[in-house]
């Protein structure tokens, strides 16, 4: 892990800025192995997901907005970077969290990658959620 803590990792890995007046929440996950990580890792990388977001709402409600962006970059990922289980949870909790917060969600990817995985994810996401997430090819 570059001789980081993961503290470190996840902090340099997902973090808030602002854009347009609005909060958004950056994730860059080629450096995070959830099929890798110890459960309390697991547990701590989904609060550091939850303050990130609750830190861009932060932004957006400084400029009179109530929503965030998030940018998921999936570049140089591989299924090593990925876990059903962990994905599902992570829906999951940040659906009931963070409902009707999201403006648009932006998904970076220059694989096959995100399809494969969106294709099984999709179906744990509402549909109103559903229109809001792009696919980015780059």
């Amino acid at each position: 892990m570059n001789n980081l803590s993961i503290e470190e990792l996840y902090k340099k890995n997902a973090y808030s800025i602002e854009k347009n007046g609005y909060g958004n929440s950056i994730f860059i996950i080629k450096d995070i192995f959830p099929g890798k990580i110890s459960k309390q890792n697991k547990e701590l990388f989904i609060t550091h997901i939850i303050s990130v977001i609750e830190e861009s709402l932060e932004i957006s409600r400084k400029n009179n907005e109530t929503t965030v962006y998030v940018h998921i970059y999936l570049n140089s990922c591989t299924f090593k970077n990925f876990s059903l289980s962990f994905t599902k949870k992570m829906i999951c909790t940040l659906s009931n969290r963070f409902e009707d917060t999201l403006e648009m969600m932006y998904i970076y990817s220059e694989s096959v990658l995100f399809s494969n995985i969106w294709n099984l994810a999709k179906h744990f996401i509402e549909d109103d959620t559903r229109s809001k997430i792009k696919q980015i090819k780059n």
